[in-house]
Parts: structure tokens; sequence; C-alpha cells
């Protein structure tokens, strides 16, 4: 069956070279891979990378090593990816339909992560003026960059964690230091790549954005 002229393949290429994630939230991009799956998956082989879906559900792309250009995402990414996956499991996060008010999200952070580890995140090499106004500034390219690779969907004044979000889960679990075994499950079955110290300045968990 020939799929890659089809309008919808051609959206779902560009999300998953970007390091984007297919989430069950949007319906029809789901529906379509997994239709297609297998034929997907040899797809990207040919690329030298790997088509996944992860035990929650959603589609995930790794090109560690394949054709495809990838990047790092940047620490302040990673540092909000972690902080919302926490979040989302608030029970009175549960209960507001699973969104989160973007007020009420800059509100905890502030109230919950030191200024000091606040300003090495998201203003490391601002002057100590501007260091609040920076720290806002990064952790709304964050929130874009979260959304735009289907970590989180932002709606007018809220956020909604998806299921993707669950990568980053596994990083705060583990403390970016799961014991062999542990690694081993995580890098197979749920694509996250834990990092030692000295890599840790831009560590992604193998969330890619490409």
């Amino acid at each position: 069956m020939i799929i890659y002229h089809d309008d919808k393949f051609i959206e779902i290429d560009l999300l998953l070279r970007r390091g984007g994630h297919i989430n069950r939230s949007n319906l029809a991009s789901y529906d379509y891979v997994c239709q297609n799956f297998e034929e997907l998956q040899k797809f990207y082989l040919r690329y030298g990378s790997s088509l996944f879906q992860h035990p929650d559900g959603f589609f995930y792309m790794s090109v560690k090593g394949g054709k495809f250009q990838t990047r790092l995402l940047p620490k302040s990414c990673v540092h909000l990816g972690i902080f919302i996956s926490l979040k989302a499991r608030d029970p009175e996060i549960t209960r507001s339909s699973g969104r989160i008010l973007i007020n009420q999200l800059f509100q905890d952070i502030e109230t919950s992560v030191s200024r000091e580890i606040l300003q090495q995140v998201y203003a490391p090499k601002r002057r100590e003026a501007t260091v609040d106004e920076s720290i806002s500034d990064e952790i709304k390219k964050a929130l874009k960059i979260l959304n735009d690779l289907g970590f989180i969907d932002i709606s007018g004044s809220t956020i909604r964690p998806l299921e993707a979000i669950n990568r980053f889960a596994e990083l705060a679990r583990y403390n970016n230091e799961p014991d062999n075994e542990d690694n081993l499950v995580l890098t197979i079955q749920r694509g996250v790549v834990f990092h030692n110290d000295e890599d840790s300045e831009q560590y992604e968990g193998n969330i890619d954005e490409h």
C-alpha cells in the first residue's frame, strides 16, 4: 500500500522528523499511524531511524545514528518537562480535566525551585538585573517547544500534559542514574537514554528536537 503521497503522511513525517510525538489526543494522526505502523517502520528504517510506540500509547521516532540531523533539547525544556510531568500527577490537576493554568505553573516553579537553580537552568549567562525577566522568557520559550513537539497542549491560558510527557517522568523517577538492568529496559521499551554528569548540560533522554 502506497501511503507516501497522502497529505496526512506529510504532516506526520514532518512532525516525527522534528522529534515530535503522535498522541491519542490527535485522533486522525494517531489512527493513521496505527493503521500504517509497520509500513512506516520499514520506511524510516531505510534512513537508519526507528519508529516506536511507547507503552503509554503515543508514537515517536529515534533518529540517533541515522541519516536525519538531530540536536538535543535545551536544558530548560528538559527541566520544565520533568516539572510538568510530576505536576500532572497532582490530584488537583486530574479534577480540573488535566489542565494547568500557565500562571499557576509559573507560581509553582518559583515556589518549589530555588532561584539559584532557576538561574542556572534558564538564565545562566544573564546579568543579575535581568535574571527574573530572562527566566520568565525562557520558560515561555520552553513551553512553546514542548507544545510544538507534542509533549503538552497549550490552549489559551492553560496547558494540558499529553501522554508523551511521561518520557520526562522516567528521567525524574531514576534521578538520571538507573542501574544497568533498568537502563536497558528504559532504553529499549521507552526510548529513554540516561547520560553521565558531564553530559547533563544538555541531556535529552533520547528526546530529540530535529
